[in-house]
C-alpha cells in the first residue's frame, strides 16, 4: 500500500471523512499491541458496519485497510490476520445500515456463510453478502488479502433480481464478468484520484453493473420465486403479528424489532406477498371484527368495544375503515348478520 494519510478510526469513515476520491489509511500499527484489537474492531465497524470478531491467538493481531469513496461506492482494500468476523441478528436490529459489501479476493482463501449457503473463495473470485441481514466470514490462511466494495443494496437491486438467492454464491473469476470487475477495480484502486470529477458516478455505475452482471451468471440468478429463507421469515412474521393482534402496540416497527429486522427488510419481504404487512394487520383486525360483530353471544357488547379489543383506538377511524373493506357501517352489518341467524343457532350459541 502506499504511504496515504493516517487517520484515527474514531473520527474517520467511508459515510464521512472519505468523500471525494482522497485515499486514507488505518492500521493497527498506530497504536500499542495491547490496545490493537479494539482498535481493529472500531475500525472495521466505522469503515463497514457493525461486526465483532475473534482475537488471534498465535500471534499478535495485525490488520490494515486503505479506502476511498468512488461516485455511490466505496472502495477498500484490506490485509489481516484476523480469521473469522460476524455481523449478527444483534447488529442487524440494532442499525439501519443497507448496504451490500462484495468481497473481491486478493489472496488467501475465504469462506462466506450467508442465509443458509457458504461460498468458498480464492484469488480472483467475487461474492457478494447483503448487510441487512446476519453472516460471517472465515479466512483460512494466516493472512488474508482483500478488495472489499461497499455499495447501497438498492443500487444493486436495480440491476438484478433475486437478490436474495445470490449472497454467499461464488462468482468465479475466471468468467467474463469477474476477470473484468477485477480489472476495473484493480485500475481504479490505482487510478482513482486521477478521475475527472465528470466520469467519477458513470465509472461507479459501470462497476455496479458488472457486479450484477456475474451475479445474473449465476446458474439460479433472476429467479422470482420466495427463498426457503423467506418464505421462513414471512411465515414466522404473520404467526407473530396473529398471536399479538389484540394489541394494541402492534405495528410494523415493533415487529420489526421482535423479529431483529429493519423496516425496510420487513417491508422486502412481504414485496410478493398479495399485500403490505401493515395491510395485513388492517385486514386481520376488521376480520376479528367482523366475527365478533356476528356472534350472538357478543350482541351485549358495543361495537366500540369490539373494536378497541382487536387492536383499533379510534372508533371513528375503525367504523370508515370497516365501511371502506366491507361497504357497510360496523353497525349496520352487526344488524344485517344476526337478523339472518336461525333462531336455533343463537339459541345454541
Amino acid at each position: 500500500m502506499n504511504n496515504s494519510l493516517h487517520a484515527d478510526p474514531a473520527t474517520l469513515s467511508l459515510d464521512t471523512a472519505a468523500a471525494g476520491r482522497a485515499r486514507h489509511r488505518l492500521d493497527t500499527l498506530q497504536v500499542p499491541e495491547n490496545q490493537r484489537f479494539e482498535y481493529w474492531l472500531d475500525m472495521i465497524c466505522s469503515i463497514y458496519v457493525q461486526l465483532e470478531c475473534d482475537k488471534p491467538t498465535a500471534r499478535d493481531l495485525f490488520g490494515e485497510i486503505e479506502f476511498s469513496r468512488i461516485g455511490g461506492l466505496d472502495l477498500t482494500e484490506l490485509r489481516a490476520n484476523v480469521q473469522r468476523v460476524r455481523r449478527t441478528s444483534l447488529h442487524t436490529s440494532r442499525a439501519g445500515e443497507d448496504f451490500c459489501l462484495v468481497q473481491l479476493q486478493q489472496a488467501g482463501t475465504g469462506v462466506v456463510c450467508q442465509d443458509g449457503r457458504i461460498a468458498v473463495v480464492k484469488p480472483g473470485d467475487f461474492v457478494v453478502y447483503d448487510c441487512t441481514r446476519p453472516y460471517e466470514l472465515l479466512f483460512e490462511e494466516e493472512e488474508h488479502h482483500v478488495l472489499v466494495l461497499r455499495l447501497p443494496r438498492t443500487d444493486l437491486e436495480r440491476h438484478v433480481s433475486g437478490l436474495e438467492e445470490l449472497t454467499a454464491t461464488t462468482v468465479a473469476g475466471d468468467g467474463a464478468a469477474g476477470h473484468l470487475l477485477l480489472s476495473m477495480v484493480s485500475t481504479l484502486r490505482h487510478e482513482s484520484e486521477r478521475l475527472h470529477p465528470a466520469s467519477v458516478q458513470g465509472v461507479s455505475d459501470a462497476i455496479t453493473q458488472m457486479i450484477a452482471a456475474g451475479l445474473r451468471s449465476l446458474p439460479h440468478a433472476n429467479t422470482r420465486r420466495p427463498s426457503n429463507l423467506q418464505a421462513y421469515h414471512v411465515a414466522r412474521i404473520k404467526a407473530f403479528v396473529k398471536e399479538r393482534l389484540k394489541d394494541p402496540a402492534l405495528s410494523v416497527a415493533s415487529v420489526a424489532q421482535a423479529a431483529r429486522l429493519s423496516p425496510d427488510h420487513l417491508a422486502r419481504l412481504f414485496r410478493n406477498e398479495p399485500v403490505s404487512l401493515s395491510r395485513l394487520i388492517w385486514q386481520w383486525r376488521l376480520e376479528g371484527c367482523q366475527r365478533d360483530l356476528s356472534a350472538p353471544m357478543l350482541a351485549n357488547r358495543t361495537v366500540s368495544d369490539i373494536a378497541f379489543s382487536w387492536g383499533f383506538n379510534d372508533a371513528a377511524h375503525f367504523s370508515r375503515s370497516f365501511k371502506e373493506q366491507y361497504g357497510m357501517s360496523p353497525r349496520e352489518f352487526r344488524q344485517q348478520a344476526l337478523a339472518m341467524r336461525p333462531v336455533g343457532d343463537m339459541a345454541t350459541e
